[in-house]
């Protein structure tokens, strides 16, 4: 199967945090997608099995063309050569245009400084590059996609792109509320000052802050380790409406 863009997320939610809104955009515009879970979130609040049927039901949401678990134990991700080679293997079986991770670079602990979060950023660098030769002792045939884009910024970090999602936003959420074993979960421990808040609504201030920067409602940013091709400038003005 031949995808456009492929997700790693380190666990079954991260990728619809991390990229849902822009899927959902680009599916809408014809493109071919799917997701790899690093995990199947066991050390996460609810069953495995019952994050797999959440998990399944996003990607009814999200109109993925795929989407499926390497299975490699939560919080036992690692970068290490067994890892990238998995990855390389999805890579190679689903054959994207453009690969997304989360961004290798955080802080460690709760939140976005996971273990897992990192070392699947920095495992889906280098399965991405894996991919591509022949002698890795990796089934399928060798690919190289065109791109590898990072998602879960940390404050401070510039986006290279931010994609206006505005028109899929209740989709995305809604893809998200079916999480009901993260986000609503009642045993869940909160932080100092959010018991009383949905936690869902803190994901829409950083959707709604990265909008401000395109003059938008909703948007997802992302990150480029590499420098963008770009021939026509005025096709990054194309959508931009000028002052009068």
């Amino acid at each position: 199967m031949n995808l456009d863009i492929l997700v790693f997320g380190p666990h079954p939610d991260d990728a619809e945090i991390g990229a849902g809104g822009l899927l959902l955009r680009m599916k809408s515009e014809g493109a071919r997608t799917g997701i790899i879970d690093m995990t199947r979130g066991d050390m996460g609040w609810g069953t495995p099995e019952i994050r797999d049927a959440e998990g399944a039901e996003a990607a009814r949401i999200l109109k993925l063309d795929a989407r499926e678990s390497l299975d490699l134990g939560d919080c036992r991700v690692e970068n290490n050569f067994e890892t990238r080679c998995k990855v390389a293997q999805a890579i190679r079986k689903y054959r994207p245009r453009i690969v997304m991770a989360p961004y290798w670079d955080l802080p460690p602990g709760r939140g976005l400084g996971h273990s897992d979060h990192m070392e699947t950023g920095l495992a889906v660098s280098h399965g991405y590059n894996y991919a591509h030769l022949k002698k890795m002792p990796i089934e399928g045939e060798p690919h190289q996609a065109s791109a590898i884009y990072y998602y879960f910024l940390p404050p401070g970090l510039k986006p290279t792109f931010v994609a206006d999602v505005s028109e899929w936003a209740d989709e995305w959420r809604a893809a998200l509320e079916v999480h009901t074993s993260q986000f609503s979960n009642p045993d869940r421990p909160r932080p100092s000052g959010m018991a009383s808040t949905n936690f869902l609504d803190w994901f829409e201030v950083f959707a709604r802050q990265h909008a401000f920067s395109i003059g938008a409602r909703y948007a997802q940013a992302f990150y480029s380790a590499a420098p963008l091709k770009v021939n026509n400038p005025l096709a990054l003005v194309k959508d931009v409406v000028p002052r009068t």
